[in-house]
């Protein structure tokens, strides 16, 4: 329901989460096992006695090349990272229906339609809660209606109820309302969420 793209992004946690992991497992080895301690010492010191003379100086030759190449794929790194964080969460929108009809072009807030689902619902003893928003799915915006149903209640009830309230609120506007209908619970079945788009 917003614009972050699920697959990267859980890419993204899995390669952080791995690596990680491999960071977490190696401190463990080289602080707790004595052949990594050991093995680790002499391959630092062969590492440091045959150091090529640029690493020692890295302001010039090859070392200023090295430090300008980890420069730059830092930076790359930091941009792609703030990009990310800042995709984050979007797709709300504060409308709830906009129409184009030749040069008019309609708009209706969410507190519209809110306002009147609420009142249609929210003293239903079917639901124990009911939150209502909006998103915009590929530029067109969608309401959101997430119930939570009392314990025991049948989900095609909860969902009829629902969808009967959206029927209502499309006649009072006279146009087609995009919905995605999310009900949550302790239902019989144990099911937790089950999501319906109306």
């Amino acid at each position: 329901m917003n614009t972050t793209n699920r697959g990267l992004n859980r890419l993204f946690i899995l390669l952080v989460g791995l690596l990680l992991l491999i960071a977490g497992a190696a401190a463990i080895a080289l602080a707790a096992v004595p052949p990594v301690i050991s093995q680790w010492k002499q391959t630092a010191t062969s590492l440091a006695g045959g150091a090529q003379p640029w690493v020692a100086d890295p302001a010039v030759g090859k070392a200023s090349l090295l430090v300008l190449g980890i420069i730059v794929v830092t930076v790359v790194l930091i941009v792609l990272l703030l990009v990310f964080i800042l995709k984050q969460g979007h797709g709300r929108t504060a409308a709830a229906l906009q129409r184009h009809d030749g040069a008019t072009r309609t708009r209706i807030d969410l507190a519209i339609p809110k306002a009147l689902l609420e009142e249609h619902l929210q003293h239903r003893g079917e639901l124990a809660g009911l939150r209502i928003s909006a998103y915009e799915v590929r530029g067109t915006p969608m309401l959101k209606v997430t119930a939570r149903c009392r314990r025991g209640i049948s989900p095609a009830v909860v969902s009829d109820l629902i969808g009967g309230a959206v029927r209502d609120l499309e006649q009072i506007v006279g146009a087609d309302v995009p919905t995605f209908v999310q009900l949550t619970g302790g239902f019989r079945t144990g099911s937790a969420t089950r999501p319906q788009v109306a």
